[in-house]
């Protein structure tokens, strides 16, 4: 069976950037405040990459229950991308390669961190790996126990044809892949800046300001909206208000778009769901009544579904081009 969004969990993993030595350092207080919003129920594991950051962890969190991993040559914060997808007492681990930046590829030891996900799934999540054949993010899969929602960039990543990409996925993870088409202009090609699950038969969907700058972004959630209601599912919204700051980088591939990137400020539907917890981004938007419209009115909306929610603010976060789901790994 597959661990989906909605599944019960137990653990939740999370990199602890406090001594990562590239952008992500400036997170740690961040990920401080967050780790006081985890339910005490769930099992906190946290990966680390120096004896110091953990020593520091010990006295920041005396009385919370922590398992402390040491890793030493770790230094990426988003896990949902790197470690794989679990099914039954497997991880089914897609290659992760990320192409949209060569500047932070340059940066980052790819085939290290694949690797020492692999030791981390085995060592301590004490799973077995299997290896799957095709280059994706971890961000771009969001799944039921039937469907799965991918984007079209899984097919320019592999060159392979869109039966071979299901007949794969199908044949490792039992679903069938939904390959949807890319938003205009969006470059990671993640469905999990747009889509989430609530259960079997109901998924959120991100809808936007009615606002020219959002014309093609509306388009887009229309478009996903009736593909879910093809499909019989119930479909609840999620009201995003991107603020589209572009990510700086150094980055050769400027020089063909305008950016690699952009920040995920105003992005609401990547939470983090922890069974009937969910963990809600919050954001400081354009203006003082945007920002309160906004951080009130999906707190609402999932509060009236019967969700305990718990906001957090993640402006610092989403300048990194990533939020809450992004940067978790549960079971």
């Amino acid at each position: 069976m597959l661990t989906t969004d909605f599944s019960p969990v137990n653990n939740l993993f999370l990199a602890y950037p406090d001594g990562f030595q590239n952008e992500y350092e400036e997170l740690v207080s961040f990920y401080d405040k967050l780790i006081t919003k985890i339910p005490p129920d769930i099992n906190l594991f946290l990966i680390v990459n120096n004896l110091k950051a953990k020593e520091r962890l010990k006295h920041k969190f005396p009385r919370k229950k922590i398992e402390i991993i040491i890793e030493g040559t770790w230094n990426e914060i988003w896990l949902r991308d790197i470690l794989g997808i679990v099914k039954d007492d497997y991880i089914i681990k897609p290659l992760y390669e990320p192409n949209y930046c060569n500047y932070l590829i340059a940066n980052r030891n790819i085939r290290q961190l694949n690797n020492s996900a692999i030791k981390i799934a085995e060592d301590y999540i004490k799973m077995g790996v299997i290896q799957l054949p095709l280059k994706f993010d971890g961000g771009n899969f969001v799944a039921n126990q039937n469907f799965a929602f991918i984007t079209e960039k899984i097919l320019s990543d592999n060159k392979l044809t869109q039966n071979e990409v299901i007949t794969i996925i199908n044949d490792a993870l039992g679903v069938i892949p939904i390959i949807v088409p890319l938003n205009k202009g969006d470059i990671l090609g993640h469905t999990d800046g747009y889509l989430s699950f609530l259960d079997e038969d109901t998924i959120c969907i991100t809808e936007y300001p009615k606002m020219e700058i959002f014309k093609y972004d509306n388009e887009y959630s229309n478009i996903l909206g009736s593909i879910c209601r093809d499909l019989n599912f119930r479909t609840i919204n999620i009201y995003d208000r991107p603020l589209n700051y572009s990510i700086k980088c150094e980055c050769e591939l400027q020089k063909e778009r305008k950016c690699c990137t952009y920040a995920a400020n105003g992005n609401y539907i990547n939470f983090l769901r922890l069974n009937n917890t969910i963990i809600l981004p919050e954001y400081t938007l354009t203006t003082l009544k945007e920002t309160i419209h906004y951080n009130n009115i999906n707190e609402e909306i999932l509060s009236n579904l019967g969700y305990q929610v718990i906001k957090i603010n993640c402006d610092t976060l989403a300048q990194h081009g990533g939020s809450l789901r992004c940067l978790s790994f549960t079971f």
